[in-house]
Formats: C-alpha cells, sequence, structure tokens
C-alpha cells in the first residue's frame, strides 16, 4: 500500500518570489478597487450622470420586483386564499340582495378603522400634539359620545379610564 501511495503523489512546484510576497500586489490592487469604487458611487447622482442612475435605478428595481415575485411563488397558497376572498367580498358588494345591509355594516366598520389607523400614522409623523390631536381625533369621538348621550337622554356618562 506504501508503494502505491508513492507513486500518486505529485511532485511539488516551487513557487516563484513573486509568489511568495504572501499576496500583498494583490492587496494593494483590491485597496485601489474599492477606492475607485467608493469614488464612483459618491459621483453617482442624477444632475451629474442622469443615464447611469436611470440604467442602475432600473436594474435594481427589475431586481426588486424579482425577489418580490419568488417571496410570492413561496406563499401562493397565502395569495390564492388572498385573491379568492377579495374576489367574494367584491361580488358581494355588488350584487344587490339582503345581504347588502351587511355589507354597508361593514364598509362602515371598515372605513372607521381605517379612519382612526390614519389618524394614528398622521399622529405618528408630528401631527400629534396639542390641537391637532384634539382635532383629528378626539373632537370627533367626543362629539358623537354627546350626541348619543343626548338623543338617548343620558345624563350621566360613565368614564373609564
Amino acid at each position: 500500500m506504501a508503494a502505491n501511495g508513492a507513486e500518486c503523489e505529485q511532485p511539488q512546484k516551487r513557487l516563484s518570489p513573486k509568489d511568495k510576497q504572501n499576496g500583498s500586489s494583490t492587496d494593494s490592487s483590491l485597496r485601489e478597487r474599492k477606492q475607485l469604487d467608493r469614488e464612483e458611487r459618491l459621483s453617482l447622482v442624477l444632475w451629474k450622470r442622469p443615464f447611469t442612475t436611470l440604467q442602475y435605478f432600473c436594474i435594481e428595481t427589475l431586481i426588486t420586483l424579482k425577489e418580490w415575485t419568488w417571496k410570492l411563488w413561496q406563499r401562493r397558497g397565502v395569495v390564492f386564499l388572498t385573491v379568492v376572498l377579495f374576489s367574494l367580498f367584491s361580488m358581494a358588494y355588488s350584487i344587490e340582495g339582503a345581504h347588502q345591509e351587511y355589507v354597508q355594516y361593514l364598509e362602515k366598520k371598515f372605513l372607521w378603522c381605517a379612519y382612526w389607523v390614519g389618524l394614528g400614522i398622521l399622529s405618528s409623523v408630528g401631527l400629534g400634539t396639542g390641537l391637532h390631536t384634539f382635532l383629528l381625533c378626539k373632537a370627533e369621538f367626543s362629539a358623537l359620545l354627546l350626541q348619543s348621550s343626548v338623543s338617548h337622554d343620558l345624563s350621566e356618562i360613565i368614564v373609564i379610564g
């Protein structure tokens, strides 16, 4: 077995002095390349190089769309279920019948929730202090509460909190 092992060994190649530099020449070229890439990225602005910027934008958009398509394909069961549910809701919304009372109720609740979510978003971007918060969020709720208490002849309102 030792004889077979000795026959399979390849002669070792001697390294030239250029190869013995431990990659210092490639390190400097790599540093130069990184520096050139950095300078190119800094000079890549729309008003200096519009076509190159738009080309990179289009390429990046295509890459992002490809990734999103792949993620949707991986979750195709959920996508299919969502499309079916939206189709059913759309049909229920457009077809006349006794169910329209419930559809209008759900639409009113959905719009009410969307209103409050929108106000929450507006509040989080800086419209949530002082008078803005009262006018956008609290005033309508207070007016509805007052209106319902007057219409139902409630003299007392229970406040929780």
